[in-house]
């Protein structure tokens, strides 16, 4: 049995919207998400177990590394099109998918600010699914908020001295290197590393056993006396909080994405099931609908305006916070509502409509929360 049916076509297909170039990745993400069982989706987060051969597969078919030019291996296709398949991976919650999207978010950096030699070691060898990514920001006393950190640096000889813990790191249980930001104690000011997993000083903390986002290796990465060589410093001395932010903002409009997925898998099943039950037609019924399918299609046009943007030059962290805010919480009201519409069957595991409610509440917490989005997006208009 497969996730679901064949994909419904959305209104944006009718509308043509897309490139013929776009809508080729589209149809590789149905293709791909129609090959993965039902049953491993549902095992995936039953177990909390990541999918590592998924991962490699979706990369054997270039969506590795999907927005990155072919130079370092990347497939040379825009961000509409990466959104495109996150769309598609969130609407049947296929395992790998916010994986995939952290995996793409920490070859930005090294592609913006890495010297020749971090992108030759780094970028082919993430494109392929050899090696996975991880983003290390989050900390137990700090969230994602870059002017808290403390894990420390200390320059050493040919080294710099890691000690600090990041939590709730995506893909940490599983990645072979981390995008690491930390302070340096000889000015306090934040740079940025790339860790490998076998960088003496360098271990797995605990590994969390979450209500949503589950199947991702979600762990506590832990710096006890690591070394890491001073060529794996990215960007110059002080440029940490640069390199986060401008790789954030991107990937706010992926998360963005992956909840208009969401949003739009749980109206589809919830349509599916009131039409079978021939419950569809009741007054009420429809008005909920109604606002529901307006609730996915502006998160839609939102984030894919982001996107847009970001393909344009022109990123643009306000919109994309926008659509993050937008998408996540369309997400749990269209989740949530699905739930109420259905009763009972809302929440049978096969309908996914649960898992969405459940990932759906993360979505609106994890790279920054959506209360602190709407903060900056008012900071925005008072400046």
């Amino acid at each position: 049995m497969m996730t679901t049916e064949k994909s419904p076509v959305t209104r944006a297909d009718r509308l043509k919207l897309f490139t013929a170039e776009q809508l080729k990745w589209l149809e590789k993400a149905r293709q791909f998400a129609d090959s993965v069982p039902l049953a491993d989706v549902l095992r995936s987060d039953a177990e909390n177990s990541f999918r590592r051969d998924l991962f490699e597969a979706a990369c054997k078919e270039g969506l590795g590394a999907l927005p990155f030019p072919t130079t370092y291996g990347g497939s040379g296709g825009d961000y509409v099109s990466f959104c495109l398949v996150n769309e598609e991976f969130g609407k049947r919650c296929i395992p790998i998918m916010s994986s995939l999207g952290v995996h793409v978010l920490c070859q930005e950096p090294v592609y913006r600010f890495g010297t020749e030699a971090q992108k030759n070691k780094y970028l082919p060898p993430s494109s392929t699914g050899k090696y996975l990514a991880a983003f290390g920001l989050t900390e137990p006393n700090a969230g994602s908020d870059t002017a808290a950190i403390e894990t420390n640096a200390i320059e050493s000889g040919d080294h710099f001295i890691l000690n600090g813990t990041k939590t709730f790191i995506t893909s940490g249980g599983s990645a072979d290197y981390f995008i690491v930001m930390a302070r340096l104690k000889e000015d306090s000011a934040i740079a940025s590393f790339i860790v490998e997993k076998g960088f003496p000083g360098f271990a797995i903390g605990q590994k969390f056993n979450m209500l949503g986002m589950r199947g991702y290796a979600t762990c506590e990465i832990v710096f006890n006396d690591c070394r890491v060589p001073k060529e794996n410093m990215l960007g110059a001395k002080g440029e940490g909080r640069k390199v986060a932010l401008s790789s954030l903002a991107k990937g706010r409009v992926t998360i963005a994405a992956q909840a208009t997925g969401w949003a739009q898998g749980a109206l589809d099943a919830a349509v599916k099931v009131l039409r079978e039950k021939n419950l569809a037609d009741c007054k009420d019924v429809e008005l909920q609908l109604g606002e529901l399918a307006c609730l996915v299609e502006s998160a839609r046009v939102l984030m894919y305006q982001a996107a847009y943007s970001i393909d344009r030059g022109q990123s643009d962290a306000v919109l994309a916070g926008m659509a993050k805010v937008q998408a996540t919480d369309a997400a749990m009201k269209v989740s949530t509502d699905a739930i109420s519409l259905l009763g009972a069957d809302g929440i049978k595991p096969e309908l996914l409509i649960e898992r969405i409610f459940r990932d759906a509440k993360a979505g609106q917490i994890y790279e920054g929360t959506n209360q602190i989005q709407r903060m900056l997006i008012a900071r925005s208009l008072l400046k």
